[in-house]
């Protein structure tokens, strides 16, 4: 009898090693594949990681080329009259990459925001709220920006400053003309003092260019 029993305890004894066995087997091989999986992540992680830094690098270097780019445009269109050919020309390239450089939607931080409103004395009344500038631009550039180029006015060098004549193609008259606005909210609308390449621009800047007759003393017959 006891020969059975220790038999018997033998038997157990090997049964539950064997089940020790093929459970430390089976959660070892469940180890390993956890473990490469693992390594697997890690390699495609490094190369994303890789993938991320070039491309971002790329976009840097393309937001820094639009930038010496948009330098070079309104340098040119700053100091000639708009009915010069290289005017036409870069003022059309200007609006156009400004509008390729915003879809790459650089950083907000980096950008102004201004309200402009173009009113064209016959009940049509655009505003652009929120337009996104450059720092450093000058109401003329915006405006360029904002008529995809379609302006006219005359370069005075002695005065470092053009006069708008012309804004989507409603020109000057012998008694209508463009003017200049200036807003704040302590003083209202106000003519601005100064052309529009010596107004800067700044973030949350509301300005607007309104189409009427003038008075005798050559003041606007009109507000925005």
């Amino acid at each position: 009898m006891a020969s059975r029993a220790n038999y018997g305890v033998a038997v157990t004894l090997v049964t539950l090693l064997i089940i020790s066995a093929t459970a430390g087997a089976y959660y070892y091989y469940e180890y390993q594949q956890a473990a490469q999986s693992k390594n697997q992540y890690l390699g495609e992680l490094r190369t994303a990681t890789t993938e991320y830094d070039g491309l971002a690098s790329e976009y840097n270097a393309s937001l820094s080329l639009y930038n010496e780019t948009f330098a070079l445009l309104t340098g040119a269109i700053a100091v000639v009259n708009t009915s010069l050919p290289i005017y036409q020309q870069a003022s059309s390239q200007l609006s156009q990459l400004w509008g390729r450089y915003l879809s790459l939607k650089p950083a907000s931080s980096s950008l102004y925001a201004a309200d402009v409103l173009i009113d064209f004395g016959n009940g049509t009344r655009l505003w652009f709220n929120d337009t996104k500038v450059q720092p450093g631009w000058d109401a003329y550039v915006e405006t360029v920006v904002l008529s995809n180029g379609d302006l006219q006015a005359q370069w005075y060098p002695d005065y470092q400053e053009h006069l708008v004549t012309g804004i989507d193609g409603v020109s000057d008259s012998q008694t209508m003309g463009w003017f200049l606005w200036t807003y704040n909210a302590t003083a209202s609308w106000q003519t601005s003092a100064v052309g529009a390449d010596l107004l800067p621009v700044y973030n949350g800047s509301v300005m607007a260019w309104t189409y009427c007759g003038e008075t005798a003393s050559y003041a606007p017959e009109c507000t925005p």
